[in-house]
């Protein structure tokens, strides 16, 4: 079977290190084109890659092009995403999917017409902590799980010159590090009938929120989402609460900083995770039990989408579930602009 012609729209951060990788290293993709605003500023970093510098252009110039991932700053998706569909391409728009709960319906009506597949990168599905806690709920041994607790801290006191802190549409950090964990309580617990939000703008000169929290309220019971730029000490990244116990994991999945190091997804250290890392099961007693991290793997992702793409099986992340995020992201903003607790309206 021939490989996937791709074309990556954005090669910052996740252009080149979250979506490149696998594209380069996966037998069911070629990368065939790169659009960045300035190509001079990649070509020594791509090697013989062409590089363009719209996604016009690309289209007009290599028309065999059948998937475009879009790696451009957020309030950027819908506008390229519909160039794409239009052009009848399949498409990973980077998360979050969009910036209105308008936008992304346009565009799954738009893909439906145009009969293309249409992804949401939300990698974090594959992270190893999330696949942890997802199993050990599934298996039952933490009883009936009453609370769900998220965090995505970081310590950034310094506010940078960059879109994602600019005051625009799809700024800040409840759109960039929110819509991870809105996608993992949405497929651990659903929909949520109710929501409450808190954003802030805690570090000096800061112009769009760099904190938030916000809790999704639920039959069973809630899940609480927190991220901030000014927390130095370690923070739990999950905390699972249930009738028989609870379960903690603190640190990251290494995959991020792996790719970032130029680890390549077929290279043997990839995915290699930390094993002093914390991860106890608690029980009601007060015992402790170690429990081993699953390995989380992204290339199971993109291994999905072209099965979706060749054979018409089921996408990993459809944009249905990315608009979902989306909605919860503008119920939370409401919420916290009106100080009230918010229905969710899904």
């Amino acid at each position: 079977m021939k490989p996937i012609k791709t074309a990556i729209i954005g090669y910052g951060l996740s252009g080149s290190k979250f979506h490149a990788p696998f594209i380069k290293d996966m037998k069911e993709f070629e990368l065939s084109a790169i659009v960045v605003r300035d190509p001079e500023k990649i070509r020594s970093q791509v090697e013989d890659i062409p590089v363009y510098d719209s996604i016009e252009r690309v289209l007009e110039e290599v028309p065999e092009i059948e998937l475009v991932i879009i790696s451009t700053p957020t309030p950027t998706h819908y506008s390229v995403a519909k160039t794409a569909i239009k052009a009848g391409k399949h498409l990973i728009v980077e998360k979050p999917f969009v910036v209105t709960i308008e936008e992304g319906e346009e565009l799954i009506a738009l893909a439906k017409e145009h009969n293309t597949v249409l992804s949401v990168y939300q990698n974090r599905r594959w992270d190893g902590d999330y696949l942890t806690v997802k199993s050990l709920m599934d298996s039952g041994k933490l009883g009936s799980v009453h609370t769900i607790e998220m965090n995505w801290d970081r310590y950034r006191k310094e506010v940078r010159d960059r879109w994602k802190e600019a005051d625009i549409p799809g700024s800040g950090v409840f759109y960039d590090i929110a819509p991870h964990m809105l996608d993992q309580a949405l497929c651990l617990w659903g929909e949520p009938y109710a929501i409450y939000g808190n954003m802030q703008k805690q570090r000096e000169g800061a112009k769009a929120t760099d904190y938030f929290h916000v809790v999704l309220e639920y039959e069973q019971g809630s899940i609480l989402i927190r991220g901030g730029t000014l927390v130095s000490a370690q923070t739990p990244r999950f905390a699972i609460h249930g009738s028989e116990g609870s379960y903690i994991i603190c640190g990251h999945d290494p995959q991020e900083a792996q790719l970032q190091a130029g680890i390549m997804p077929s290279d043997e250290e990839y995915g290699k995770r930390d094993e002093n890392r914390l991860s106890i099961f608690v029980k009601p007693d007060g015992t402790q039990e170690k429990i081993e991290v699953v390995k989380g793997n992204y290339a199971d992702y993109f291994k999905q989408v072209a099965n979706a793409i060749h054979e018409g099986g089921p996408v990993p992340v459809t944009a249905e579930e990315g608009l979902a995020v989306i909605r919860l992201i503008e119920a939370g903003i409401e919420s916290a602009r009106e100080k009230k607790i918010v229905i969710n309206r899904a």
